[in-house]
């Protein structure tokens, strides 16, 4: 079966929108910072665990996100300035530490508590808001919404670009090999930068709707 060039079309311009909002090479830098104390096993158990719990959130706001908003009462809006002040908090968290983030509890810990630790890195902030943000949430919920994409574009852009934050997050250590540590470092600040001016994007967008809403 030959599908039809316009679809091929959108599918790939959904898989690249999202891949751009998603981003997995600029989660790498806080992917090794997080997990630098780890064994290669558990950063591979750590990946595919992040990766899977990021997959399904976005496959639930695919679906259900607009439900969920609107059963809340939140509009994309909300969503926006929510979601950008969360972003912003932890890019400027992680950019005035001199430590990455749960690296200092990853050593510290003891078995029990290093498997909590573990647990926790793979939802908070990996899984989101590194890879299933506010961006990447709200940008499957639009395309699913919209005619030209729909929820068959959305979905398969959301398993190919989780597929390749996965292969991704796998090559960290070769990775670390090509750049080393400072290196992976310098990217990792540079990226609290962007990633608090996306934050800031976000808020403005937020704003810009709700002021448009109230009719201004």
């Amino acid at each position: 079966m030959i599908l039809p060039s316009d679809f091929l079309f959108r599918l790939a311009a959904g898989i690249i929108t999202l891949f751009v909002i998603l981003d997995p090479i600029g989660a790498l830098p806080f992917f090794q910072a997080f997990t630098a104390n780890l064994s290669s096993t558990q950063r591979r158990k750590l990946a595919s665990r992040s990766v899977l719990i990021a997959m399904g959130l976005l496959l639930v706001f695919a679906y259900l996100g607009t439900l969920i908003l609107s059963l809340l009462g939140i509009v994309i809006s909300d969503f926006e300035i929510a979601g950008g002040l969360l972003v912003l908090i932890f890019a400027l968290r992680d950019a005035l530490s001199s430590e990455p983030l749960g690296a200092s509890d990853t050593s510290h810990a003891s078995k029990t508590s290093a498997s909590k630790s573990l647990e926790t890195l793979a939802v908070i902030p990996i899984a989101t808001p590194l890879l299933a943000g506010p961006g990447s949430l709200t940008t499957v919920i639009l395309l699913t919404r919209a005619s030209y994409y729909g929820v068959i574009v959305a979905t398969v852009a959301i398993l190919v670009d989780c597929g390749l934050a996965l292969a991704a997050f796998r090559a960290t250590d070769r990775l670390n090999k090509w750049i080393g540590p400072s290196g992976l470092l310098i990217i990792g600040k540079v990226m609290d930068i962007l990633m608090a001016a996306i934050a800031v994007s976000y808020l403005f967008e937020g704003i810009q709707g709700s002021i448009h809403a109230l009719g201004y």
